[in-house]
């Protein structure tokens, strides 16, 4: 009898005690979430005002011109393109040095290669400008390809009157870079079409859309008989800026293929010349 009553009262106890300390324990366990979801937050609005700040910065525009034309691939911002010009040159100095021990524990001691650090160092450092440059100059010639089949079929769909608004989505049908930009325009077109504009030409960012936007701000509430003369001058300083870009490419591509025919060229002499320079330097050592 006393055996069960002591069970019992055990068992009552354990029916009070034990819901009061898993609710003691669940409480502990939301505040430690909730300091770590509050831990989480500052951390995240700390890394975006450091991110928002360097992508303010004066001494940013150029990366972020270069950014805009080439669309921001991988989704970078200028903060990004500066932690890639701190991260590769490290990374190649940490892969340099580590070959340089790899290459000591293996065949003993041997001069440190300086400069091939430097040269893999500076660029590493260049790297990202130079592919963020390629990239970019790759996009702004399918830009401009695409602006003037825009501009073309624009002419088209006013000459069949067209109204403007009607014939900027017919002849945003046919471009595929272009097409986001040209949506965003008819959208914004709704509200103000004369800072519709501004954007559409603010985020292509390249010369190139100019005389479009310049006949489109003209032309916006002009009467129909004005728009295709308006359109066709559009066009004619499209193709006299194309033109131009290609002269000044084939003046400028001698000289590409001259710097590219020249460094083969030079590193095969310095191929050829180095068992003399090495023989040279023997004869010198042993006269010495």
């Amino acid at each position: 009898m006393i055996f069960a009553l002591f069970i019992l009262f055990t068992i009552g106890v354990a029916l009070i005690v034990f819901p009061v300390l898993f609710s003691f324990k669940f409480q502990r366990r939301i505040r430690t979430s909730a300091v770590r979801e509050r831990r989480k937050r500052k951390n995240s609005d700390s890394l975006k005002s450091l991110i928002l700040k360097e992508n303010n910065k004066l001494s940013n525009i150029k990366i972020n011109r270069l950014l805009k034309v080439s669309g921001h691939p991988w989704g970078w911002t200028a903060f990004h393109v500066r932690l890639a010009q701190l991260l590769f040159p490290l990374g190649a100095a940490f892969m340099i040095y580590a070959l340089y021990e790899i290459k000591v524990a293996m065949q003993g001691s041997m001069q440190f290669p300086i400069i091939v650090f430097v040269i893999c160092t500076v660029s590493g450092y260049a790297l990202p400008l130079v592919l963020l440059r390629l990239i970019a100059n790759k996009r702004k010639e399918m830009l401009a390809a695409e602006i003037v089949i825009f501009s073309h079929r624009l002419v088209v769909c006013i000459t069949d009157k067209t109204p403007l608004y009607y014939a900027i989505k017919r002849a945003g049908r046919v471009c595929k870079i272009l097409k986001p930009h040209i949506d965003e325009l008819l959208i914004d077109w709704m509200e103000n079409p004369r800072q519709a504009i501004h954007t559409f030409a603010d985020k292509i960012g390249i010369n190139e859309i100019l005389p479009v936007t310049n006949t489109l701000l003209a032309s916006w509430n002009a009467p129909e008989d004005r728009l295709i003369e308006l359109f066709q001058q559009q066009i004619r300083n499209i193709d006299t800026m194309r033109d131009f870009h290609i002269k000044k490419k084939i003046e400028v591509s001698p000289l590409r293929v001259t710097f590219i025919i020249m460094v083969p060229f030079i590193v095969a002499v310095a191929l050829v010349l180095m068992p003399w320079y090495k023989g040279f330097i023997d004869i010198l050592s042993q006269n010495i």
